[in-house]
């Protein structure tokens, strides 16, 4: 009786610690935005932080929402393999630099493989997502992440946190901003109009440019040349010497 009370107990502790395992409550999340060439791209993720939590990861997870996942925090930083051991659901594996730009990009993981995923350099942090992600927003090798283990991204606790996996412009003419660029400068709209011209020839000035001179408009007259030839003197000059007319 002893034996076979032993025996159930052990059965229901078996019983409870798989439940345990596999009741899996995901962790608060905290955002996470990368920056593509399609736009920013927000997502919301746990952190992964403890010895016990990177170990663990996203295992025993059913699913996951499109735009949640996981940053695992690697300090120091180090090259770092992955797996997806006890890993149900196939991810999208980001593996990012310490200047947070994204180094390798490992898409469409196997669930439960043990096949090792080498990140080859050293990473300050490893995301997954769940998978389809990368391809869905154009996610590259050298695109910016923004999460607060980088000191690049800061929430308050009052500020609301964007919708997650949306791609927002940046820009003065991103949806929201204040509005299109306004070109600067006397012709820019709204100024007080277009540039004037200075100098006598612009408009609304004296005139145009009088020639200075004796053959100005408005001078005395054309100049008169000088010497026995010029027109009013007493007549041509008249050759000295032996052959001269009239000698």
């Amino acid at each position: 009786m002893i034996i076979k009370k032993a025996f159930i107990f052990f059965i229901f502790i078996a019983i409870l610690n798989a439940c345990s395992k596999h009741d899996v409550k995901p962790s608060p999340t905290t955002p996470l935005n990368i920056n593509t060439s399609n736009g920013e791209i927000h997502f919301n993720v746990e952190v992964a932080r403890t010895p016990e939590e990177l170990k663990k990861g996203l295992m025993y997870r059913n699913e996951i929402p499109l735009t949640n996942g996981m940053i695992f925090d690697i300090y120091p930083v180090r090259p770092i393999s992955m797996w997806m051991k006890n890993t149900q659901i196939s991810l999208d594996m980001l593996f990012v630099a310490p200047d947070a730009t994204i180094s390798k990009i490992e898409e469409h993981t196997t669930p439960l493989s043990e096949n090792l995923i080498s990140s080859r350099e050293p990473v300050r942090a490893v995301i997954e997502i769940p998978a389809g992600n990368v391809m869905r927003y154009n996610i590259k090798v050298g695109d910016k992440v923004q999460h607060y283990i980088f000191d690049n991204l800061t929430t308050l606790s009052d500020a609301p946190i964007p919708p997650a996996g949306i791609a927002v412009p940046k820009g003065p003419n991103a949806p929201g901003a204040a509005g299109p660029i306004i070109p600067k400068g006397p012709n820019a709209p709204g100024a007080a109009g277009p540039v004037i011209p200075k100098g006598p020839n612009a408009p609304g000035a004296a005139g145009p440019v009088i020639p200075k001179g004796p053959n100005a408009p408005g001078a005395a007259g054309p100049i008169i040349p000088k010497g026995p030839n010029a027109p009013g003197a007493a007549g041509p000059i008249i050759p000295k010497g032996p052959n001269a007319p009239g000698l």
